[in-house]
């Protein structure tokens, strides 16, 4: 007689708990390209059994979001230069799809946008990107959730998955991160006029400005944070 349903659900949500708290860590810069992730302390720090922790280290391998080398154990992947600018090509047209079809926001929506950019700008002096991390990935699919394009925007989730650990080496400095409050406010301008034209480039000047989504940046900037 095989598990129960009750034993199946906790099993995948000790699963999911474990994949929520890797990509967490990977996500804030804890975790960084190349750093070894050791089961035994994920699950003494997690507080459940190595085999979640096995399942979902296999299953970020899968996605390529961890490299496995056999005898040596799971490792945050390293992304090559020519790598980095797939990365930041793919990006760049699904970004600009998504932008362009998405529907305007209504006034809670703006005004939620604001607050989540005012709220980045409180913490842009804070030494820890935790914070900042989290409220730029929110503010952004914020904005993506108002496009039609759902597969797309899955997509566009999985890549910034895959692109976080380099996406976080553009907001170390304060003033990386200022900048990026700025060109938010163009955003949200662009978006309360419904301007497309205006949106498009206001988002495609913050790509090209922070360097982490630009061909060339991308390879020179981020692959060199990742020691490549």
């Amino acid at each position: 007689m095989g598990p129960g349903p009750d034993s199946l659900t906790k099993a995948g949500a000790a699963v999911d708990h474990v994949l929520g708290a890797i990509l967490a860590r990977i996500g804030t810069g804890d975790l960084g390209p190349g750093e070894q992730l050791r089961q035994e302390d994920l699950a003494e720090a997690l507080g459940v059994s190595r085999v979640p922790v096995r399942e979902a280290l296999h299953a970020l391998a899968e996605q390529r979001v961890l490299t496995h080398q056999k005898h040596r154990g799971f490792f945050v992947a390293k992304r090559s230069p020519a790598e980095l600018k797939q990365f930041a090509r793919m990006l760049d047209l699904l970004e600009d799809e998504v932008l362009g079809a998405l529907e305007w926001p209504d006034e809670e929506t703006l005004e939620r946008l604001e607050a989540l950019n005012e709220r980045l700008l409180a913490v842009a002096d804070d030494y820890d990107t935790t914070d900042t991390v989290s409220l730029n990935r929110e503010f952004h699919f914020t904005i993506f959730g108002l496009s039609p394009l759902t597969i797309m925007v899955d997509e566009l989730e999985r890549l910034w998955r895959l692109a976080q650990p380099y996406i976080v080496a553009q907001m170390i400095t304060p003033e990386g991160r200022i900048q990026r409050v700025e060109e938010h406010r163009e955003i949200i301008a662009s978006l309360a006029a419904q301007d497309r034209e205006r949106l498009l480039e206001a988002c495609g000047r913050h790509r090209r400005r922070s360097g982490a989504r630009s061909s060339d940046g991308v390879a020179r900037t981020l692959g060199t944070q990742a020691g490549l």
